[in-house]
Order: C-alpha cells, then structure tokens, then sequence
C-alpha cells in the first residue's frame, strides 16, 4: 500500500462524516455488543453497506474486548 494511499478508516470518515472512533462510541452507547446486531443496526438505521459496517462491528468489538481486559 502506497503511504499516499487513503486508510479506510480515511474513507469511512470522507463518507460517512463520522470517525471511527464515533462509531464505537456510538455503538457501546447502545449496548450492542454481538457482531450480527452491530451490522444488522449500521445498515438498517445507518444506511451503510455491509463491508463497512462489518469493518465497524469488528472494530468495536475490539475495542469492547481491550475495554474488558483493562478492568480485570
């Protein structure tokens, strides 16, 4: 991949207005914490398309897993 090259946490935001890091917030406000509820949410509700709303599912569930792991 090209330095210069777009991540696609720079596209999700160039086409959703929203960072990633607002996505996760967004999904832990919500008690969502199973991956086919988060993706089932982000398109019905969001209108996201699957790839993006399955990179966003993964993603918050990480960080709900590192979030666990730092409490014990």
């Amino acid at each position: 991949m090209d330095e210069n090259d777009p991540s696609i946490v720079d596209i999700l935001y160039k086409n959703t207005g929203m960072r990633l890091e607002d996505w996760i917030s967004m999904i832990k406000v919500l008690h969502l914490d199973k991956q086919d509820e988060i993706i089932k949410f982000l398109i019905e509700s969001e209108g996201l398309n699957y790839k993006t709303a399955h990179f966003i599912a993964f993603k918050a569930l990480r960080s709900h897993k590192r979030d666990q792991n730092k409490d014990n």
